[in-house]
């Protein structure tokens, strides 16, 4: 994996962590994107958490990227959360209607506790 992403088992769930501001501009989105649809489908890693605290700016090549993703979890069951998005960010999910095909969480404990995983306090 790239130095892009901080990527962290946690049992069975993925949790891939953006580590820059601009990780997903269009110079970087290719080799992301890559990445992304490696874990699932050479690692075959179904449940995944994306933490975009750290995102600030959003290309609209990334969304496409999120929806590959998604289209390559879908035929396996797997699923798909977002945490920690900024609410600037999340407004471009709602404008393009794709809020509705992930869920999103602003703590990363609660999005691995909806897949059964609970963090020690």
């Amino acid at each position: 994996m790239d130095n892009q992403l901080l990527v962290q088992q946690y049992r069975d769930v993925t949790v891939v962590s953006f580590q820059n501001i601009s990780v997903l501009d269009s110079a970087n989105i290719e080799a992301l994107g890559r990445n992304l649809l490696d874990l699932v489908e050479k690692e075959d890693r179904r449940k995944m958490i994306l933490e975009f605290t750290a995102v600030r700016f959003m290309s609209s090549q990334a969304l496409g990227v999120l929806l590959q993703l998604k289209r390559a979890m879908d035929p396996l069951k797997g699923k798909v959360m977002i945490v920690g998005i900024r609410p600037e960010l999340h407004k471009v999910f709602k404008i393009t209607n794709l809020h509705k095909l992930f869920t999103f969480h602003d703590e990363l404990d609660k999005a691995l506790g909806e897949f059964g995983v609970i963090m020690p306090r």
